[in-house]
């Protein structure tokens, strides 16, 4: 009765800038549309229920998470609906024709909050692009899908990445690319030609496959490659779109591992650390920056220590593991490790109400994270007492680019 599709500041500034935070929004993780018959209530009923599901998904990175979590109703996480004519109405398979858009919009923040507090992690709304090299050969075709190609492949591939939330970028496929990258890379997932061509369009993670045709049914092979690692799987299927939609699953599963973050619980229980990066050299890398920092999934709170005009400061307040926190960065890519700053001074910037936090880097180094870590010695606060106070570690990063 419906064909279900998916759809989809601040600068704490040198010169007395208020601070200001523009969230960037990624409200078509929590939308979902569906081509309906008609505008009953069972249908909308219906559709409201996949949709819930399908968000459900989409956040908590894992495509089984429906067969683990309790279903809650889904007039509870609605947020608005509405109908609009289509243009151009299509049949489905029992020959209805149907003529409705139903667009549904839910509320993405309760609905991780469901998530979290059932135990389950959330794969929020920073997410970086995913490069995708697809090599057909369909016959005696063979080509590389391309970013101004018209493919009913590279469609479903697009469906099928939409559905999961993930953001995506096609390359170009021209002699730029074809320097570093041949076929037979894409076809065998080969990881060094792969990441160094996917660097002109995304520092994130990269998706390679090879989709053949051997008169019967497609053969396949994939290979997602992260920071983190890399995954490598084969799928058959006579139905390109089943078999698609397969592979895209398993890539968005196999990131959901990475980017969706546990809560640590309560506030009390928060870890804090602080984040200096370099190379902020203009007000919009510091906006970037920022936002880049407020939408990591393992991030509670940013607050700005100390702005320079080259280097930035930051406390970061963390709702979960600084495991995590280091491992999204590390796999994001939009920053990279880099050596500290050497200061020795502490000031506040009147005016601003922002300290200037400046440290003594006598601690040795080392490299967790990617990013250099430096613990600065406390000392006690009178020569009678010998209480230290704890002081949150330090990583040094600069922007990538």
């Amino acid at each position: 009765m419906y064909h279900l599709i998916t759809k989809t500041f601040v600068f704490a500034g040198l010169l007395l800038v208020l601070n200001q935070a523009v969230a960037a929004s990624s409200s078509a993780l929590y939308d979902v549309e569906a081509l309906v018959v008609d505008e009953s209530a069972d249908i909308r009923w219906r559709v409201l229920k996949e949709g819930l599901d399908e968000v459900f998904i989409r956040i908590s990175g894992d495509s089984i998470v429906m067969d683990k979590l309790k279903r809650p109703p889904a007039s509870r996480y609605v947020k608005r609906y509405s109908y609009e004519p289509v243009a151009d109405p299509v049949e489905n398979e029992q020959g209805e024709v149907l003529g409705q858009r139903l667009k549904i919009q839910y509320n993405g923040s309760s609905m991780e909050k469901y998530l979290l507090d059932n135990g389950y992690p959330v794969w929020g709304e920073h997410r970086t692009d995913v490069v995708v090299w697809l090599a057909i050969r369909d016959g005696r075709n063979e080509y590389v899908l391309k970013d101004t190609d018209q493919s009913l492949i590279k469609t479903s591939a697009d469906d099928a990445l939409r559905r999961r939330g993930i953001p995506r970028r096609w390359p170009s496929y021209d002699k730029k690319d074809r320097k570093i990258l041949k076929v037979a890379d894409i076809r065998g997932g080969f990881k060094d030609p792969v990441s160094a061509a996917s660097k002109r369009y995304s520092r994130g993670p990269a998706l390679t496959g090879s989709l053949i045709w051997n008169g019967n049914k497609w053969q396949s092979s994939w290979s997602l490659l992260m920071a983190a690692g890399n995954r490598h799987w084969s799928i058959e299927n006579a139905d390109y779109e089943q078999l698609i939609d397969k592979a895209i699953d398993q890539a968005a599963d196999a990131m959901g591992i990475i980017f969706a973050v546990k809560s640590n619980g309560s506030s009390q229980q928060m870890a804090s650390l602080q984040l200096e990066v370099q190379a902020v050299d203009s007000i919009k890398k510091y906006r970037r920056l920022e936002n880049y920092l407020r939408d990591l999934s393992a991030v509670a709170m940013v607050v700005p220590l100390k702005v320079n005009g080259q280097n930035a400061m930051f406390e970061i307040t963390l709702r979960s593991s600084e495991e995590d926190f280091l491992n999204l960065i590390k796999n994001d890519a939009e920053l990279i490790g880099a050596k500290p700053e050497i200061q020795d001074t502490t000031s506040v910037n009147e005016g601003t109400g922002i300290t200037d936090v400046s440290v003594d880097i006598t601690a040795a180094e080392n490299s967790q994270g990617d990013g250099l870590l430096s613990s600065p010695p406390v000392a006690p606060s009178d020569e009678h007492s010998l209480e230290i106070i704890p002081q949150p570690t330090i990583y040094h990063y600069k922007l990538a680019h």
